[in-house]
């Protein structure tokens, strides 16, 4: 892979541009135009390695029905990395929820680590105090929270409960984002140790309620099977199974509700692979214990591409184990939370590094039915909400305008004069 002086891949400014013609423009992908999500399921598979499930998915006569649907429907990639100092269990849900690497190496700022090492807690810990710097770490459940919408958070490992108390009643930072919406970032907390078929109960059954708008699942099954008879046994296939068929039973209960269905994304990944040597996973030099899968699966997401082609900034890593100062980004665990935020529109986890970018995408349209003739619709993926669409007469010279958009938020359209030369462009948010 090349290697390149590091420069923090950031907060680029972006944009696409498109001239409009009498044809159709193909964008980068094609959603539909009323596609919005308000809802996300952000599921961690404790210890799924990425190439064995890929091998587990495209065996002959697979059985994994879920993760074989998720592949078939959704944008996927084997290939993803959990962090690179750390493959070990709490450090990298930490990384998943605050979107921070566990250590951040020279030349990278330690301030944008969240410090936490250690694999065991007591009932006292929190993130706050256990991790260096010490100090308030903001999460997924901020952002939503204080934005006035419902969290959840379910889990199948009682060590895990730390989250429950670091943005809790009690250690939650109060709400300065528009109206205060209290310090308790988690609305519903249910934690089953080693059974994880509770929670799929339970989040089935908030969805004929109040369905909160960012649900953390964590299904701990493959991990113990690992451990208990490494990863590369029947037990642990078998371990595998069983989160299929949670996750079939999740997408089954959507089906059931086409509604909620069509303002739904579901987001997995891994807090690690395992297996080298074969009970364990604690070396992160072993890309087999680095290695994982990440799913993004929904209304208006690219059915079957590698996931990596979804972001401008991340780019698929091969065998290699990258470093966070490396330009070259793979997809990571730390990766998913600020995902999340980007289809639920809104802005990424307050301090976080890992901050993928999608790529923007504009498609031209022309000849629509009920259109005039001389009209053209420019149009654009429902989770680049927020993105400024821009025109300009001519490439020769960087007057650009705003445009005041016709359409709803991710669609524009308008009048053609003949023999003339229109050009569009996304315009990153600050």
């Amino acid at each position: 892979m090349k290697r390149r002086s590091f420069l923090p891949p950031r907060k680029e400014s972006r944009a696409l541009r498109l001239l409009i013609t009498p044809l159709v423009a193909a964008g980068l992908m094609t959603v539909p135009a009323e596609a919005r999500i308000s809802h996300i399921i952000h599921v961690s598979v404790d210890g799924l390695r990425g190439d064995f499930l890929r091998a587990l998915v495209e065996e002959r006569g697979s059985q994994y029905f879920g993760f074989s649907r998720l592949q078939r429907e959704g944008a996927v990639t084997y290939n993803a990395r959990c962090d690179y100092s750390h493959s070990i269990t709490i450090p990298n849900h930490t990384s998943m929820l605050t979107g921070r690497p566990v250590i951040a190496e020279a030349p990278l700022p330690p301030e944008i680590q969240h410090g936490y090492t250690t694999n065991y807690t007591i009932i006292t810990d929190l993130l706050q105090e256990q991790g260096s710097p010490v100090g308030y770490k903001a999460s997924t459940f901020d952002r939503v929270h204080d934005r006035g919408l419902r969290t959840a958070l379910l889990l199948s490992k009682e060590k895990m409960s730390i989250f429950a108390r670091s943005w809790g009643p009690d250690h939650g930072a109060p709400d300065t984002d528009g109206e205060d919406n209290g310090r308790n970032k988690i609305d519903l907390t249910a934690i089953h140790e080693g059974n994880t078929a509770p929670l799929i109960n339970r989040l089935v059954t908030e969805m004929d309620g109040n369905f909160p708008a960012y649900t953390f699942l964590h299904l701990c099954d493959p991990d113990y099977a690992g451990h208990g008879s490494g990863w590369s046994s029947q037990n642990w296939r078998t371990a595998v199974k069983g989160a299929d068929t949670q996750l079939s039973l999740i997408l089954a209960a959507l089906d059931d509700r086409p509604v909620l269905k069509a303002s739904t994304a579901l987001i997995l990944s891994a807090d690690h692979g395992g297996g080298v040597p074969d009970y364990t996973h604690l070396d992160p030099e072993k890309i087999e214990n680095i290695t994982i899968p990440l799913i993004i699966w929904g209304a208006g997401i690219p059915a079957g591409v590698d996931a990596h082609t979804l972001f401008s900034n991340r780019t698929d890593p091969g065998p290699e184990r990258i470093s966070n100062t490396n330009p070259d980004q793979p997809l990571r665990n730390g990766d998913t939370g600020n995902i999340a935020m980007a289809l639920l529109g809104l802005p990424p986890v307050e301090g976080s590094f890992h901050r993928p970018v999608f790529a923007p995408g504009l498609e031209i349209l022309r000849y629509l039915p009920g259109q005039p003739a001389n009209s053209v619709t420019v149009r654009w993926p429902f989770y680049l909400t927020g993105w400024r669409l821009q025109r300009n007469a001519s490439l020769d010279r960087e007057t650009w305008e705003d445009v005041r958009i016709s359409g709803d938020e991710c669609s524009h359209t308008e009048q053609t004069l003949p023999g003339t030369r229109q050009f569009f462009r996304l315009v990153q948010p600050n």
